[in-house]
């Protein structure tokens, strides 16, 4: 070996982290993948980090980019899911009530309003869970306090009181384009079926040829919808995007359906779930046969119209949603931006008496500045990740990964994230790897942003937390997909 040959293989080592020049192979390939990942030209114009620790020491591992903020799209749901488990405790529930005011005479005609008081409870009507969510079971739970009030007749209002959160459902920085559709529906301080409808289109006969909109569920009489979806070609995917604003009834449909496709799905975000919730209690009881001299309403409309009720209520009926750890699995197992936002509010309201995104937000960093998670550069919109001004660096997530195994609420945490090879956003990736399994992370995906961060049992059985996010990439999906993939199999292997 000539001296020179000699004296680079020497200067490569010592630029090695102290792991890596201990004889562990997949290290050496770990650190040498990492350089390669700096030169890869679909990566040149795109900002990434990686951070990865061993959870009981807190030995380094490897890093890259550790400082830089990023946004982190769904992994998000790490910092609001973490600290609501501790803030709020795993057996936590949301609480819905029904209640009336003034009072109930001899004939059972309640003199006063009926009212369906939210707690902020996001499952009410959620296909998530059992039978004991549904609508129809709370209706029904409700309706047969009536009958043991032996209220028979409603000379009021049915009301919805969402007044424990804000009247904002949505974060501030939610685009435009987001809100309207599902996935952006917001949380309210009543909910119902996740705050969202479904639409059915048939695609036209051509390419470019008009999609007609054929029918909704739920049927929503006051909504208004201007179709200007049209036909794409086959394959194409859901490619609708729905425009309107909270508390409004018009909306507008732009985008394209597939070609061939008859009832084609795409789902929206109900305009005013607090009035809905009236308004389908008050259609329910009315065919037990108890009726209403009012219409369905909400606190909110009442207001407005100078209708405000301020006697005192009754308490009739108390609903209790399934127990945080249960969200909180749904929450990240499947990303629901719904359960994320209802905790941060949650959260606001137990720790600032406030269910408010701000309040909420305020508790969760007072949280993770407890646990001395240093925020410097942290920037929380929301607590789902949608806010593309969200910033996180990989140091910040893995170390608040790392406190969590602190906290009696971990093994809770844990059950929430997706398994590599087997579940959630981690089903497709290191199948029939040593990862398979082992591996869990929550995943996060939007525009330009790809990100894991979770937790991996490594060859050597320490246990290992890592966050690994890339923004603003030239490369296409599934291949940055793959080049996370390698990163991921190669620090599971590591010793």
């Amino acid at each position: 070996m000539s001296r020179l040959i000699y004296n680079c293989i020497i200067s490569f080592l010592l630029t090695l982290p102290l792991f890596a020049q201990n004889g562990n192979t997949a290290a050496v390939f770990l650190n040498s993948e990492i350089e390669s990942l700096k030169k890869d030209v679909g990566l040149k114009n795109a900002s990434w980090g990686l951070y990865v620790v061993e959870t009981e020491t807190g030995n380094v591992v490897c890093a890259h980019n550790a400082d830089v903020v990023l946004e982190p799209a769904s992994v998000m749901k790490i910092v609001s899911t973490g600290a609501a488990l501790s803030l709020l405790g795993v057996s936590y529930c949301f609480e819905t009530r029904l209640e009336y005011s003034g009072m109930v005479d001899s004939m059972g005609i309640l003199q006063g309003n009926l009212f369906i008081t939210g707690g902020g409870d996001p499952t009410l009507g959620s296909g998530r869970f059992d039978k004991s969510v549904s609508s129809d079971t709370v209706f029904n739970m409700f309706y047969q306090a009536l009958q043991q009030n032996k209220i028979r007749h409603i000379n009021g209002y049915v009301v919805g009181d969402a007044s424990f959160f804000e009247e904002n459902p949505a974060a501030g920085s939610w685009l435009w384009e987001d809100i309207g559709n599902y996935y952006a529906s917001g949380v309210y301080g009543l909910n119902i079926n996740e705050n969202s409808y479904r639409l059915y289109f048939d695609a036209g006969t051509t390419v470019g040829s008009r999609a007609e909109l054929t029918r909704m569920n739920p049927v929503m009489d006051e909504l208004t919808f201007i179709n200007n979806v049209t036909t794409a070609g086959a394959g194409t995917g859901d490619n609708v995007i729905i425009f309107g604003q909270p508390y409004t009834h018009i909306r507008m449909l732009e985008g394209t359906v597939p070609l061939g496709k008859s009832n084609f799905d795409v789902d929206g975000a109900l305009p005013d779930p607090p009035y809905f919730v009236a308004q389908q209690f008050l259609s329910y009881l009315n065919n037990q046969g108890i009726t209403a001299g009012k219409y369905s309403t909400t606190v909110r409309e009442m207001r407005w119209k100078n209708l405000s009720d301020t006697m005192a209520r009754t308490i009739i009926a108390r609903y209790y949603s399934p127990p945080l750890n249960d969200i909180v699995i749904q929450t990240n197992m499947k990303s629901v931006n719904l359960f994320a936002e209802a905790l941060l509010k949650a959260c606001g309201v137990k720790k600032k008496n406030e269910g408010s995104e701000k309040a909420g937000i305020e508790a969760v960093k007072a949280f993770w500045s407890a646990k001395n998670v240093n925020l410097t550069g942290f920037v929380m919109e929301d607590a789902c990740g949608l806010s593309r001004k969200n910033k996180i660096s990989t140091r910040q997530l893995t170390e608040m990964l790392r406190v969590l195994t602190k906290e009696k609420a971990y093994k809770d945490f844990r059950r929430s994230l997706p398994v590599a090879g087997q579940s959630g956003g981690m089903a497709s990736m290191l199948k029939n790897t040593v990862a398979e399994k082992n591996l869990i992370a929550k995943t996060g995906n939007m525009d330009q942003i790809k990100s894991y961060a979770g937790y991996v049992t490594n060859s050597a059985g320490k246990e290992l937390a890592f966050a690994l996010i890339f923004n603003n990439y030239s490369c296409t999906n599934a291949v940055l997909k793959q080049k996370a993939e390698k990163l991921l199999l190669l620090i599971s292997q590591t010793r």
